[in-house]
């Protein structure tokens, strides 16, 4: 076999995997279909550029790499997404005849079934943060090892020796197992900048106490708040109280409760920020008029009757807050305004 020619097929393996990886945009989220249709199409291209640099053995016996990026497709999506890149490259290499093309279609068959093997059948939301398939090496390994079995049958059809066969089978299982994981590893590190870019965002814009926005997202999200949108400034009642006589500590656990008791009073679309200190910010996006004070009027019911209990502090904690429409004038000034009306009436109360 010439090694040469297939060092040629890796390499073009190996880049057309590359242009693969670009079509991952984003990780934690369902993939859009317009980035799958993206990325099925350059796995399809990526095996027709092998093929057509194939290496001839014999009359009808082509060896090249195209069923890695098969592999690589039923790893990550599901083995009907290999099976949709087999498809095309089937076809083509049926197309080019030979007494090699019934094996080599039932081989791009095998590894789509054996890669996909033990993961559900398609999935938009592939695992990302898997080690890494050099770790797992056998993996690959025994994928390659069962389906290119049918190399024994394709030289049996040609009329070629077992122990030819044998020779062919070794080296092209072995090189197939190294395309895998070095495209795996091109995909894969991709996918870990994805990942860490993903992290520093959340980073720069969640608050790390309470896993609310914070206020640099606040500052981006107010100004692009829609006619209909409410914003509702809090602020905790004698929360200095609480530090001073349970310790910071207390605080902090009063705090991070807060944070989740105002996000389960809310719909999943309104978002829930910590300005700063005992501060905190719900935009309600698209809220009808009366519904807003209805709403405003939950969350501080709910941190009055759950808050102490959630954050184990033995004294009552409420809340405080302004409620203004968040398109009008100097929104959170006015929301302030509303808030410290609030405060000066008695506090435990919404204003606005």
């Amino acid at each position: 076999m010439p090694i040469n020619a297939l060092l040629i097929n890796l390499a073009l393996l190996v880049a057309g995997l590359f242009v693969v990886s670009l079509t991952y945009v984003q990780v934690r989220v369902t993939e859009g279909w317009a980035w799958l249709a993206a990325r099925y199409l350059m796995a399809v291209a990526t095996g027709f550029i092998l093929i057509v640099n194939t290496i001839p053995l014999a009359p009808g016996l082509l060896y090249d790499f195209r069923t890695v990026p098969v592999a690589l497709a039923s790893r990550r999506n599901g083995w009907l997404a290999g099976l949709l890149v087999a498809l095309p490259l089937g076809a083509y290499r049926w197309l080019l005849g030979g007494p090699g093309k019934i094996p080599a279609c039932i081989n791009l068959v095998l590894v789509a079934l054996l890669a996909g093997w033990g993961r559900p059948a398609f999935t938009r939301a592939p695992e990302t943060r898997s080690a890494p398939l050099y770790a797992r090496w056998w993996e690959a390994l025994q994928i390659f090892a069962l389906a290119n079995v049918m190399t024994f049958v394709a030289f049996t059809l040609a009329g070629r020796s077992v122990v030819e066969a044998l020779g062919v089978y070794t080296i092209y299982t072995l090189l197939s197992t190294v395309g895998m994981i070095a495209g795996h590893l091109v995909v894969q590190t991709r996918l870990k900048a994805l990942d860490s870019a993903a992290t520093l965002g959340q980073l720069a814009f969640t608050d790390g106490l309470t896993g609310a926005l914070n206020r640099r997202q606040f500052d981006l999200d107010l100004p692009q708040a829609g006619p209909a949108s409410y914003l509702l400034l809090l602020d905790l009642d004698h929360f200095k109280r609480v530090n001073d006589v349970h310790g910071h500590e207390a605080g902090d656990r009063v705090l991070a409760a807060m944070a989740g008791v105002v996000r389960r009073s809310v719909r999943p679309s309104d978002r829930v920020y910590r300005l700063g200190g005992e501060e905190f910010a719900v935009l309600l996006h698209e809220c009808q008029p009366e519904a807003a004070p209805v709403v405003a009027e939950r969350v501080r019911a709910n941190i009055e009757g759950q808050l102490a209990t959630l954050a184990a502090v033995p004294m009552p904690v409420t809340v405080s807050g302004g409620l203004v429409a968040a398109r009008g004038p100097a929104p959170l000034v006015a929301a302030d305004a509303q808030l410290y009306a609030a405060k000066a009436a008695g506090r435990n109360r919404i204003h606005g």
